[in-house]
């Protein structure tokens, strides 16, 4: 009961949100504009932007070669799902990669994986094409994987310096009041200075799937405008994934081909 309650909440959101909009559109930045960075710094600051020149070539090979593999062997599918109690196929199509025995749920229809080649277990593919496009995949994953962590390293050490050097400000404004209020004032916020332990970083960055999503525009011919930025044509609504847990990393690798 409360998870439709709050579903009707939103959608109650949404319509008075594109009637205040009516014709027009909200506004939004791109890399053109001159505050895009110094908004990404301040209110996305854990988006991490990698361009494809800072991966590597072989690996870049690799994946894109698995991604074609399985298309060509029929491996993506689209989902029969019921949204507002009606069925739909989805127009992008998806295959679930990843460690023996995971799944991935959305929309009330559960994924199954297919699963990349795992130390331990006797995997049988049906083709060698096959096994090869998985293990370029986990290959991806354990890329991703290393990549995280050391951003996420980065970013630690970044907000520690920034913290103390707030301390250090704070004391010495503090000093001038008290000593008794300098001390008070020192141990709160040496509290909050609590870097995150290797551990926490591997947990958080610990991918054992990969969900590939395929879509060819030209061949969707029934897709819905994006409503509120004025972006044109969408194949996926704006949403967010309920499965997550909290403080989770998501890597993203994004491949565009052109032609056959």
């Amino acid at each position: 009961m409360k998870r439709r309650a709050g579903e009707r909440e939103k959608e109650l959101k949404k319509k008075r949100l594109l009637e205040e909009l009516g014709e027009n559109s909200l506004p939004y930045l791109t890399p053109a504009d001159a505050d895009f960075h110094q908004l990404w710094k301040t209110k996305y600051s854990k988006l991490v932007f990698r361009k494809s020149d800072t991966v590597p070539e072989e690996l870049h090979q690799m994946v894109q070669e698995s991604f074609l593999t399985l298309r060509e062997h029929n491996c993506f599918f689209q989902d029969l799902v019921r949204i507002k109690g009606k069925d739909f196929l989805t127009p992008v199509s998806r295959i679930l990669i990843g460690n023996p025995g995971c799944t991935y749920k959305y929309l009330n229809t559960r994924l199954f994986t297919v699963p990349w080649p795992t130390e331990g277990y006797d995997i049988k593919y049906c083709s060698p094409q096959i096994h090869d496009a998985c293990k370029a995949l986990m290959r991806l994953n354990d890329y991703l994987h290393i990549e995280a962590v050391k951003a996420l390293q980065g970013q630690n050490l970044s907000e520690t310096k920034e913290i103390k050097a707030t301390t250090v400000i704070d004391r010495e404004q503090s000093f001038a009041t008290s000593l008794t209020e300098q001390g008070s004032v020192s141990k709160d916020q040496s509290s909050v200075c609590v870097p995150e332990d290797d551990t926490s970083l591997q947990n958080r960055t610990s991918y054992n799937l990969t969900l590939l999503n395929y879509m060819d525009p030209l061949q969707m011919l029934y897709l819905k405008q994006e409503p509120y930025f004025g972006m044109g044509s969408m194949a996926v609504s704006w949403h967010h994934d309920e499965n997550l847990v909290e403080r989770s990393t998501v890597a993203v690798y994004n491949y565009s081909c052109e032609g056959e």
